[in-house]
């Protein structure tokens, strides 16, 4: 059984049932509601020979990757990872995702902030995730069609079930079937595929659709699996940034490519300032850029600018147009000619590098447990994703976690069991009140976003410990359980946020902003509301 309908959720599914085996996928709104559909960034992979950039390598693509995650990745999941884009392309194209091309017909390549090389591949100039999510959807309906696969739609999985400690099966709740009593069912499964992606919703700028509420992350922590790195959460820093008609201030995101493309982001007197804080600038890391825009505005900096007007006039006119087809569109909606006319821009929750551990081949410390995507934490990203590894990883991951099922695998290598680990304090007996989730979400943005301290921490996990979620909106008929997962998913973050006291890729704490440890104490204030066991290894590293 596959749990989303993202980019791992779909090729799992089709790789599983091409491999014979009997696939229910299972999502919780429509099959292209993802974060994977609204990707416009690209797929990173290092090409054979002959097509790759000269100078390029698969080693080159592990290097970059390490570094923009700080060092905190594993570089044998990173090493696994590149090594297979290759084939992964490969495997993609026999789906039908149309990667551009050259005036040649060559797959065209283009380069992304942090990547020594230009090695992206898109489709559809800013709308990768779209090709890959529709071809792969396009796959799937033809095995549905052939009996090969069951598909289920408007189903939210409510819990894991185990037997004798390991997973049997999924429960679920149907949103669309009329069971307004929120009746559950369960469908059993010798073994069931995490695939549903991070938790934007956390937070109240995000690129994030609706549908992003860490799902998968509170299924598995309740069913007692190993989460690691929760406290690195990745915000994108080219975010447009607009009031709706509500005066509430929503985002839309702009691709790294635009700044690969030769945009730059200036404040309001038209400075280019990202150079102050990293030296390459607008090329630097997603985190450094976020935390350089954040900081500017804590100095007094005011609204930041991406500025992508030289472009037209160094790339020809209708350059923007014909290279981000769908960002020219949505930036004219909003009431912007970005030929003309640099947009407002800000940080806004993107991507969870932390999640669900597993090894190598997906698998979880919980026996007959998958993830893949960005509800799983192989190691790849260390401390901060690199750009267009996302795509990669959850093609990858996902396509090792089925390949680990076929006949003569046998045993279970999923990460062993802490015994010392990042543990939640007991809830309140009686949860002071009901919480919806605008209100969750400007908690975690004050006080757990780009910038932390222990005073905002603390406060959060106050609050989040102290609420219990809202009567729901979203057709289930029972209590909101997307909010509850995010208040899950919010106490975890918090909790090891506040636990990690230093300043690494992106978690960034101003009362620790210099500080690096080599091993993390795990020592914190009981007013915080979480407890932590001490061991050398704050869990929640990479190892």
């Amino acid at each position: 059984m596959v749990v989303g309908s993202g980019a791992a959720g779909l090729f799992g599914a089709v790789h599983a049932a091409q491999a014979g085996a009997g696939v229910v996928l299972l999502t919780k709104a429509r099959l292209d509601d993802s974060n994977s559909m609204l990707a416009q960034g690209g797929f990173a992979a290092v090409l054979p020979e002959g097509q790759r950039t000269p100078g390029d390598s698969v080693d080159s693509h592990v290097a970059d990757t390490i570094a923009a995650g700080a060092g905190l990745g594993s570089r044998e999941a990173v090493s696994v990872m590149c090594a297979r884009a290759t084939s992964a392309v490969e495997a993609l194209l026999a789906h039908g995702v149309a990667f551009d091309r050259d005036a040649d017909g060559r797959l065209a390549l283009g380069l992304e902030a942090a990547h020594a090389f230009p090695r992206i591949l898109h489709a559809g100039g800013d709308a990768s995730g779209a090709g890959i999510t529709r071809a792969l959807i396009a796959r799937l309906r033809e095995l549905e069609a052939e009996g090969r696969v069951e598909v289920m739609e408007g189903a939210l999985a409510t819990e894991l079930v185990l037997d004798c400690g390991a997973v049997a099966g999924v429960e679920y709740v149907a949103a669309r079937d009329g069971l307004g009593d929120g009746g559950r069912r369960r469908v059993a499964a010798d073994a069931v595929l995490l695939a549903t992606g991070g938790a934007g919703q956390l937070f109240a700028q995000t690129t994030n659709p609706t549908v992003a509420t860490g799902d998968g992350v509170a299924l598995a922590f309740r069913a007692g699996a190993v989460l690691r790195d929760l406290e690195f959460y990745q915000f994108h820093p080219t975010a447009l940034q607009v009031a709706g008609p509500d005066g509430t201030l929503r985002s839309s995101l702009i691709s790294e490519a635009v700044r690969g493309e030769g945009a730059v982001i200036r404040d309001a007197s038209g400075r280019r300032f990202v150079a102050d804080y990293h030296p390459l600038g607008e090329l630097a890391p997603r985190d450094a850029v976020s935390r350089a825009l954040a900081l500017q505005r804590r100095a007094g900096g005011g609204q930041a600018y991406l500025d992508a007007t030289e472009l037209e006039a160094v790339r020809g006119r209708g350059f923007l147009a014909r290279r981000f087809p769908g960002l020219d569109a949505m930036t004219r909606a909003a009431g912007f000619d970005w030929r003309r006319e640099p947009l407002p821009i800000g940080p806004a929750a993107h991507y969870w590098m932390g999640g669900v551990a597993t090894d190598l081949d997906g698998a979880t410390s919980v026996p007959g447990l998958y993830a893949a995507g960005e509800v799983a934490c192989a190691g790849v990203h260390g401390a901060n994703r690199l750009a267009s590894n996302s795509l990669l990883e959850g093609v990858v991951f996902a396509a090792r976690a089925v390949e680990h099922l076929v006949p003569g695998r046998t045993g279970w290598a999923g990460p062993a069991p802490r015994t010392g680990v990042l543990g939640l304090a007991a809830e309140p007996e009686e949860p002071a009140r009901p919480v919806g989730r605008t209100e969750l979400a400007a908690c975690m943005e004050a006080d757990a976003g780009v910038l932390r301290d222990a005073a905002g921490l603390a406060r959060a996990a106050r609050a989040l410990a102290g609420w219990r979620p809202g009567p729901g909106t979203a057709d289930l008929g029972t209590a909101d359980l997307g909010t509850a997962n995010l208040l899950l998913a919010g106490r975890l973050l918090v909790a090891a946020a506040a636990a990690r006291e230093e300043s690494v890729g992106a978690h960034y704490r101003l009362d620790f902003p210099d500080r690096r440890l080599e091993q993390s104490r795990g020592a914190v204030s009981a007013e915080a509301g979480f407890d932590v066991v001490r061991e050398p290894a704050l869990a929640g590293r990479t190892v």
